[in-house]
């Protein structure tokens, strides 16, 4: 929050030019024309289907930036139904959509409005173009606008929006009653004497303490923050400004180096940090900095537990494809389970959004000669080929500038291949990557391929072939390694159109040495997560000697109907490159899989540690790996021997470590603030958070520890509670905390937050919630301190 702050203070130009930009270059007093105009309100049609269109009025609040429509006239409810402008992700026009039920309206009129991260969708149809244009710029610039107000003034915005959910009335007051069930709502409990005292010293404006027993908006703000001391920051600041009641740069300077671990900075990157956070003008005349200032400091994103620089991408993205990680969907097109699920075009563009380089499309014949995507021989929902191209096209590059790969399992009939071909072409254009010769001479690094799109599949064996072996899911969803006496699978024709523009080669697993031995320098192997598990327990130095050169997708077994997912970490540690999980499901395995791809710019590619890699192949994309056998690669001290521990490949062997930079994390978990209550919780009393602590990595790294829970107290819950870690592979360590409400059933689940262990920062330190599904609450923060020693 407060790194928006700086950039707002140090170059307030640039904000103020690039959110408050004006669609269509319309002026700023155009602008506020067009929000005045559609605040008096216009008849849009909600649209169900093509044949269920809803009349109903709305209109845009731009003062508390919310969108007003009247809902249905129901018994006991509200008419009036209000849509928050935070909540709102994108506003698309109807041409740019693809969903089924704009299918028979003229998509000009029509506008999506896309909610949440869950990208709810609401469909809107105007009665004329131009309006549906006005309505599409005005959301926009509303957007825009409630963008730039949580960067002036965040958490008062927050406050504020409490605050209006809880005035039913909209009379902007609140009455002290009103005020004790908004407190219960954001986890505030304070017994009511101690609460009326608060309310009665905010009531400020009243002249007659009986006629006006009530808070306005800007009351209740400063009632709120009242409420929301932070006393574990004041004694900080009360230390590092020796009770002076003001820091000065040398004061700061002390609190940086030894506080965070700073060593790298000086008394004038101080004064820096002065004019960026300090608020009070009078102060930062004077070069110091206040209360709030240090604590807009501390709560600013750069001062965060991850570090900044891992924000960016800080890594070598000239190595090839093989030594990087890649973030990866399995079945992408699907939003709930595997057997009756609705699949959706949407499912990629919010994949896509969220940093997924690789994306899943099972290709079926349609009818009207239009290839279909969904899972075969099942009740899920089909939906257009051409639709999912024509989105990938839109929001590929949105995440990452890094290339997409789309991994297809061609079903389709050879007359819909060549569909297939055609729209893949056609609708990609220069975007697709289709390098010319049956085989690449060198595999591309990330960097080569940068706004390209790569076709994974199979390819024919020679010009003038017409079948390629029948590999799918289906086929390889087993768990036993076929032996040459077995490897009988099925033959599939395939259309020299669909071969020449795949680049990136499937083919068939049939054990680490054939596949070691295998032409083409860009080739894939599809494993299932139970032949990855057995592979792993006798062969994971082969595996990984493998994904030198070849690139490695696992995905999860067919038994998992429910879209549940497999630990990812074990395939990570033995170098698999393209791990593939169901995306819809919120659970540890996608929270890990946030974790590791928050790394490197949220790009969707992280390069492996070095002791993963090929010693002849770590510096250049140009150098093919040579032909070799498992055997003549293996490394000296072969850990294949009696007492083997998987470990060894790590520099663990037998409990001895090796290569030696194991590591000891000191983490002390000090306070929460504004966490909020389980999602879909039925308790109506105030939540008992704790934090769990967990080190995932290679297995004998693995740890986990927990707080004590703290009872009634979700606003600013305090433990103070100190955890040793030691972390002997910390380049494949990952640190996950998850928050909980302490229940005497079974304890709910509120948010996580992971990263990687080379990631985090020392010293005190915040870090945000995620929900599940891994979007991040507003405000929720875990305030810590972190220590990490060399052994």
């Amino acid at each position: 929050m407060a790194r928006r702050a700086e950039k707002r203070l140090h170059h307030s130009w640039f904000f103020s030019e690039r959110l408050t930009s004006r669609p269509e270059g319309m002026t700023r007093d155009a602008m506020d024309r067009l929000l005045d105009e559609l605040a008096k309100g216009t008849a849009l049609y909600k649209v169900k289907s093509a044949s269920k269109l809803l009349q109903r009025t709305f209109s845009l609040d731009r003062k508390n930036m919310i969108l007003h429509y009247d809902g249905t006239q129901k018994r006991f409810r509200s008419a009036k139904t209000d849509l928050r402008i935070s909540q709102v992700r994108e506003v698309r026009e109807g041409e740019k959509d693809f969903s089924k039920k704009l299918n028979g309206l003229d998509k000009s009129l029509c506008f999506a409005v896309i909610v949440g991260a869950n990208h709810k969708v609401i469909y809107l149809m105007a009665m004329r173009r131009e309006m549906r244009d006005k309505w599409v710029r005005g959301l926009r610039y509303a957007i825009q606008m409630d963008k730039l107000a949580e960067q002036r003034n965040e958490t008062d915005k927050w406050i504020r929006d409490a605050f209006n959910a809880a005035d039913k009335n909209g009379d902007g007051s609140l009455d002290f009653n009103e005020i004790l069930k908004l407190l219960k709502t954001i986890n505030v409990d304070v017994k009511k004497k101690f609460a009326q005292d608060m309310f009665d010293a905010a009531n400020t404006n009243r002249k007659d303490k009986k006629s006006n027993n009530t808070l306005d908006r800007q009351e209740f703000v400063n009632f709120y923050h009242q409420l929301t001391r932070r006393p574990e920051l004041e004694e900080l600041f009360v230390k590092f400004s020796r009770g002076k009641g003001v820091m000065n740069a040398s004061d700061l300077l002390c609190f940086m180096r030894e506080g965070q671990k700073r060593h790298d900075t000086d008394e004038e990157y101080c004064r820096h940090i002065i004019e960026i956070f300090e608020p009070q003008m009078a102060v930062k005349n004077r070069e110091q900095l206040s209360l709030i200032g240090f604590t807009n400091f501390l709560k600013s994103e750069k001062q965060q537990l991850f570090k900044p620089k891992h924000g960016t991408v800080y890594q070598d993205m000239n190595q090839p494809f093989s030594h990087y990680y890649i973030d990866s969907s399995h079945n992408t097109y699907l939003t709930d389970d595997q057997l009756r699920g609705p699949s959706k075009v949407e499912a990629y563009i919010s994949a896509l959004e969220r940093g997924c380089r690789c994306v899943e499309l099972d290709c079926w014949d349609g009818s009207d000669d239009e290839p279909v995507i969904y899972h075969g021989y099942t009740l899920t929902s089909k939906i257009l080929f051409r639709q999912v191209i024509e989105a990938v096209k839109l929001h590929a590059f949105k995440a990452s500038p890094y290339p997409v790969i789309l991994s297809l399992e061609n079903h389709c009939s050879l007359q819909q291949q060549k569909v297939l071909a055609s729209h893949l072409k056609t609708i990609l254009g220069d975007l697709l990557w289709s390098p010319e010769g049956a085989y690449l001479k060198a595999m591309p690094s990330p960097e080569d391929l940068k706004h390209k799109i790569i076709i994974k599949g199979k390819r024919l064996p020679f010009p003038e072939a017409e079948v390629v072996s029948d590999e799918d899911e289906s086929a390889e969803n087993n768990n036993n390694i076929p032996s040459p006496a077995e490897d009988k699978k099925s033959k599939h024709k395939m259309v020299k159109e669909m071969s020449d523009i795949t680049a990136l080669q499937s083919v068939s697993f049939k054990g680490v040495d054939r596949a070691m031995a295998e032409d083409g320098a860009f080739v894939i192997f599809s494993l299932v997560e139970g032949k990855i598990e057995k592979l792993l327990q006798t062969q994971a130095c082969e595996v990984n000697l493998l994904s030198h050169s070849k690139l490695l997708r696992i995905y999860p077994a067919g038994s998992r109907t429910d879209s549940s997912n497999y630990n990812p970490v074990p395939m990570w540690n033995a170098g698999c490159q393209v791990v593939a999980l169901n995306y819809q499901t919120g659970s540890e395995p996608m929270q890990l899989n946030h974790g590791r791809f928050l790394d490197n710019g949220g790009t969707g590619y992280v390069l492996k540690p070095n002791f993963l890699l090929s010693g002849e192949n770590t510096g250049s994309s140009s150098n093919k790996f040579p032909k070799a056998t498992v055997h003549s690669m293996r490394p000296r001290n072969d850990p294949f021997q009696p007492g083997y521990n998987r470990d060894a490949m790590f520099g663990i062997v037998n409990g001895t470590v090796v290569n030696n930079n194991t590591k000891t994390l000191r983490i002390t978990i000090v306070s929460g603030y504004q966490i909020p209550k389980p999602k879909d919780s039925d308790r109506g009393e105030i939540i008992d958070p704790f934090v769990k602590v967990e080190i995932h990595g290679v297995s004998s790294d693995y740890h986990e520890a927990r707080t004590k829970a703290i009872d009634n107290n979700g606003l600013n819950p305090r433990w103070y509670e100190s955890f040793n870690f030691t972390v002997r592979v910390p380049e494949l360590a990952m640190v996950r905390f998850v928050v909980k409400d302490e229940d005497r059933g079974r304890d709910d689940f509120i948010g996580y937050y992971c990263l990687p262990f080379n990631s985090m920062q020392e010293g005190y330190r915040h870090f945000p919630i995620y929900n599940k599904y891994g979007s991040q609450y507003s405000q929720s923060m875990i305030f810590v301190h972190t220590t990490i020693l060399s052994s």
